[in-house]
């Protein structure tokens, strides 16, 4: 079991990524960590709810750290598509803004069923980065991660490392499982290398790593899986949101360490 946020982010400062897409970011927040990270990477977030993304371009933090947001569905055609918008209360801080999707979930209801435009990532890296060589893909899109994935055939050798969430057994209509996701990346060239899918639940995220980057780093690869299993089991991810909410003071410092030392 490991913290995959921590181990993808170990990642991204090891292998110096000049380029991180955040697919699905819902608020940006992800992004900004990739800046963080990657003071001179090219960032971009894809955010295909239209209600999230009049958010994100209004927010100057985004602006600000040279974040690029575009209003895509990351998926494995270019064009246009359904997307289906969840139905909470986008004004409430504690509302999860981030359930929309391309795929349909009984358990989720829908406040709107818009148009989107699609785009798949291989080729939108070519247009915008073509000079970028070593790739990060944060992707969190509610089912749909495999159409994401197929979309990276024309690069796939310049990407080192793959967050997901994915499930064991599908939870969306249409939704391709962990295990046919693990056979596409290993026809890719990448291994399934960290996870934090519990027995139970039977969903989660996952990391893939480039057999090539596992080879560049050496050593340090295991130094990036031992940091990220040590932050699973101290439970940072919750620790950040409660500082975050009630002492926001101490939440900066503990990202001033997580940036410089837990990474």
């Amino acid at each position: 079991m490991t913290n995959t946020k921590t181990f993808f982010a170990a990642l991204i400062k090891s292998l110096k990524a000049d380029c991180v897409c955040d697919i699905g970011s819902r608020d940006g927040d992800q992004a900004l960590l990739f800046r963080h990270l990657r003071s001179t990477a090219d960032v971009f977030a894809f955010e295909a709810n239209p209600i999230n993304y009049k958010a994100m371009v209004g927010n100057s933090n985004l602006m600000t750290e040279r974040v690029q947001i575009f209003p895509y569905a990351i998926t494995n055609v270019k064009g246009t598509a359904k997307f289906h918008v969840t139905d909470v209360d986008y004004s409430s801080p504690d509302s999860n803004k981030g359930t929309s999707s391309l795929l349909l979930s009984d358990e989720v209801r829908i406040r709107e069923t818009v148009q989107v435009e699609c785009r798949r990532i291989d080729e939108f890296i070519l247009s915008h980065s073509p000079e970028s060589r070593s790739i990060g893909l944060w992707i969190d899109v509610e089912g749909a991660e495999f159409a994401v994935l197929e979309g990276i055939s024309e690069i796939k050798e310049r990407v080192f490392a793959v967050h997901a969430e994915s499930a064991e057994i599908p939870i969306r209509h249409g939704q391709r499982t962990l295990a046919e996701l693990v056979a596409l990346m290993r026809d890719f060239g990448f291994l399934l290398c960290a996870s934090n899918i519990r027995p139970e639940a039977r969903w989660g995220d996952v990391v893939f790593v480039n057999r090539a980057a596992i080879e560049a780093l050496g050593f340090r690869f295991s130094i990036c899986k031992l940091k990220g299993r040590l932050s699973f089991w101290f439970p940072v991810d919750r620790l950040a949101v409660f500082l975050k909410a009630r002492f926001p003071a101490a939440y900066r410092t503990l990202r001033r360490v997580y940036l410089t030392v837990g990474t």
